[in-house]
Formats: C-alpha cells, sequence, structure tokens
C-alpha cells in the first residue's frame, strides 16, 4: 500500500520562534503558524477562516529560523505531520505538528532574492 506524509504551506509567522535544546543539546524551534481560507458568501461579503499550525524545526533550520523568521512574515512551508502525546496536568495531551523539511522567507529585504533553508539529511 502506498502512504504519503507531506504538508505544503503558505502562510504567516503569528508570534516569534522559540529556540530551546534538546537533551543532547541540538537547537529545535517552535513557530506559531496561520493559513486563511477566503470566500465570500451568498451576500457578496468576504470571509476569512484561520487555521493555525505548530510549526517544528531542528539543527540548522531551527538557527536559520531563529535568526531570519519573525511574527508577521510570510513563509512557504514544506514538511510532515506528526503528533505528540504527552501527560498534562489535566491527564493525557497531544498536538499534531508540522515537523518542518523546508522553509523559504517570501519577504526578504533584497528584492527579487528568495531566502531558503532545508533540514540536513538524516542518512
Amino acid at each position: 500500500m502506498f502512504n504519503v506524509n507531506r504538508v505544503t504551506l503558505l502562510g504567516n509567522v503569528t508570534r516569534d520562534p522559540e529556540v530551546k535544546a534538546t537533551k543532547t543539546g541540538h537547537p529545535v524551534s517552535h513557530i506559531g503558524f496561520a493559513t486563511n481560507r477566503a470566500w465570500r458568501d451568498d451576500k457578496g461579503t468576504l470571509q476569512r477562516e484561520p487555521e493555525y499550525h505548530y510549526l517544528v524545526c531542528f539543527g540548522t533550520l531551527a538557527e536559520f529560523a531563529d535568526k531570519r523568521v519573525k511574527k508577521g512574515l510570510p513563509l512557504y512551508v514544506e514538511g510532515r505531520l506528526h503528533t505528540s502525546h504527552w501527560e498534562g496536568k489535566k491527564g493525557p495531551a497531544s498536538r499534531t505538528e508540522v515537523l518542518v523539511d523546508r522553509l523559504v522567507l517570501l519577504n526578504s529585504k533584497k528584492k527579487g532574492t528568495v531566502e531558503a533553508a532545508q533540514a540536513e539529511d538524516e542518512d
């Protein structure tokens, strides 16, 4: 059977990245992110429906995000879905995250250029 776990998003950063280190000392970055669905209702009024995502970057990609990604920036993101589970204050908790493989900043200071970072191969 063929399976695919691939996510492609185009949206905006909702808060500055939070960078921490794993137990082994490798950087990990958590980024709030939003995409919007837009449509016109029966009266012709523009409607928007935001969807919020939790992006997770590791290694050099986390370092890139820490230095270059800021709240409000538009990003193109590629990655895969992963659900984290833990024991919370009120019992079991979980969150579906996007483990990022590639980030592209769409609002570069230099016109006509794109800044991108990609995860290192784990092989």
